[in-house]
């Protein structure tokens, strides 16, 4: 179905689900952009590669911005407070829906989507996980498999450990991909008792740390130490590394030491470049 008109079969959707006097969505060019009140929301599709070829693209991470905000096309839209009245379900709704429109053009790759889901989302929603947005993956004409549903732990949340998991489960159960990422600024006790607790009653596809979470072992190296503990507890477990944040050298063979399956990161995207610019030289030549 072209993208037009998936946009229009959608914001007819949303406006009957919500009562909207408004479309929620609109076709900016080639981009898809959402409206959720005065807020605009638009995507950003960010290459994960395979750390041992990182040439090779296996899907793509979405984030979200604020299209229209002043002198910063780029800006980041803000992950709402924990006792914030947002109502996060729809917003989470509208934004994935924004991302999967957004992702089609590239989806033909046959590589993961990797999406955000807010644990406030995940603990308001009490059942079905996963049914709403499945029916709007399957009429993008793609499968739950390569939707990859990204839940970011932190200590927040950690009265909700038990309730997290089921609900969890429940996207596995539809057969969604899943993929845990840890707070890099959580403290060591958070670490020890709740993130490895967390990795050995649920196993993700996929387990997300970006470099900032490993200290330098000369500064801290208890800290380090704990945190390795926990790359460990990774490790024994049958699911892939991802790790993201990748932005110089030195964080591109932290990579390499942790032994990453997976990387994301804007050094990946220069080195392309600098490719690109030394094969144009050669055929100048």
């Amino acid at each position: 179905m072209p993208l037009q008109q998936l946009v229009e079969y959608f914001n007819q959707r949303f406006i009957e689900a919500q009562g909207l006097g408004y479309p929620p969505l609109r076709l900016n060019g080639t981009r898809v952009e959402g409206r959720f009140g005065n807020l605009r929301i638009g995507s950003m599709l960010h290459p994960v590669r395979l750390a041992e070829s990182p040439p090779v693209v296996i899907g793509h991470d979405a984030s979200s911005f604020i299209p229209d905000a002043p002198n910063d096309s780029n800006l980041p839209l803000p992950a709402p407070a924990a006792d914030e009245p947002v109502d996060i379900v729809n917003l989470d709704r509208l934004t994935r829906t924004v991302h999967m429109l957004n992702y089609l053009p590239v989806a033909h790759n046959d590589g993961h989507l990797f999406l955000h889901v807010h644990p406030r989302h995940v603990l308001a929603v009490k059942k079905d996980h996963g049914a709403y947005f499945e029916e709007i993956i399957r009429r993008c004409g793609l499968s739950t498999r390569r939707v990859v549903i990204t839940l970011q732990v932190s200590p927040v949340y950690d009265r909700h450990l038990i309730l997290l998991l089921e609900r969890l489960r429940n996207y596995r159960d539809r057969g969604y991909s899943t993929a845990i990422k840890f707070d890099d600024r959580a403290g060591i006790s958070f670490l020890e008792r709740y993130c490895i607790e967390f990795l050995y009653r649920f196993t993700p596809d996929f387990v997300r740390f970006d470099t900032r979470f490993f200290p330098r072992l000369t500064r801290d190296a208890e800290n380090y130490r704990r945190r390795s503990s926990l790359l460990l507890a990774a490790r024994r477990l049958d699911t892939q590394l991802l790790i993201e944040g990748i932005h110089s050298e030195a964080d591109a063979e932290l990579a390499t030491l942790l032994q990453a399956d997976l990387v994301k990161g804007s050094h990946y995207e220069r080195s392309a470049v600098r490719g690109v610019e030394r094969s144009l030289a050669d055929c100048v030549e």
